[in-house]
């Protein structure tokens, strides 16, 4: 199954490219504000194709924002439409997957979709302080500092423009305080969606979201998307079940001033737009 995989995935890459094309084209004859809408989302947006989200069955665009429940609400957005793997692995089979991306519609319904005032247009937003924790966690703490694994070769293609005095090799490993040098360092600069600043991520030129919930608040802020969906009683207990959970103590604790600060001044504005209070200590 591993020598047909590459060719499955290219396969279907192809098929959704090139009728994504084709509804580009004709959106630029039939619908020209849809074909600009889109077109404006490619120039400005923050990877709008991989990040937008679209149930166009449920009357839905999430937009996903990276290490803020995004695993949990795409699998639960899964369940609730039903989609399951199209692969030739057995073992995947029974495996939910979505929710899909624009180019799974074309041009012309997903600008509907998205300017449809039955729309829900929503995203989950997380304390920046705990979302760059469980980033550190998840993805660099204690993997040797040597070419491989992807974070870490982002990590090391930045290092020296950074700080030549972080460290690398393979019998070094990145501190949570070396860590904020570096993700304090890029937070803005379109480098890694995990550590990008959430405002940016969520600043969709033409889409104006409904509704922005808060991990810290999950439970109750899900409510709407479910009931939005009318989801089963099934799905809404799963849906407050944890997944992918990174292995850490509580985030207040890996802070000193001046690591808080510079985090702070890095997401300066996803703690104005989204309402985080600047204290870090428990």
């Amino acid at each position: 199954m591993g020598l047909l995989r590459p060719i499955e995935v290219g396969v279907k890459r192809a098929w959704i490219d090139t009728c994504w094309t084709a509804s580009q084209y004709a959106a630029s004859w039939l619908d020209p504000p849809a074909a600009a809408f889109y077109g404006r989302l490619l120039d400005e947006a923050y990877l709008p194709d991989y990040l937008i989200n679209v149930i166009p069955t449920h009357d839905l665009i999430y937009i996903s924002v990276p290490k803020a429940a995004s695993t949990r609400i795409r699998m639960t957005l899964a369940a609730v439409t039903g989609r399951f793997s199209l692969t030739l692995k057995f073992s995947q089979w029974p495996k939910p997957r979505g929710p899909q991306g624009p180019r799974s519609m074309t041009v012309r319904s997903f600008y509907r979709l998205a300017m449809n005032p039955a729309t829900l247009r929503f995203a989950f937003v997380r304390n920046p302080y705990a979302r760059m924790v469980s980033c550190w966690a998840d993805k660099y703490k204690d993997k040797p500092l040597v070419p491989g694994d992807p974070y870490v070769q982002l990590y090391l293609a930045k290092r020296k423009e950074i700080d030549s005095s972080l460290p690398a090799g393979g019998d070094r490993t990145l501190s949570f305080g070396d860590f904020v040098t570096f993700a304090a360092a890029v937070a803005c600069l379109r480098y890694d969606i995990h550590l990008q600043v959430q405002d940016d991520l969520l600043s969709i030129p033409g889409l104006t979201l409904d509704f922005v919930g808060k991990v810290e608040n999950f439970s109750e802020d899900f409510v709407r998307v479910l009931d939005h969906v009318k989801a089963r009683d099934r799905i809404r207990r799963e849906a407050l079940a944890p997944l992918n959970k990174s292995s850490h103590e509580h985030w207040s604790k890996y802070y000193t001033p001046d690591l808080a600060d510079r985090i702070y001044r890095a997401h300066e504005c996803d703690f104005d737009r989204f309402a985080y209070a600047r204290k870090w200590s428990a």
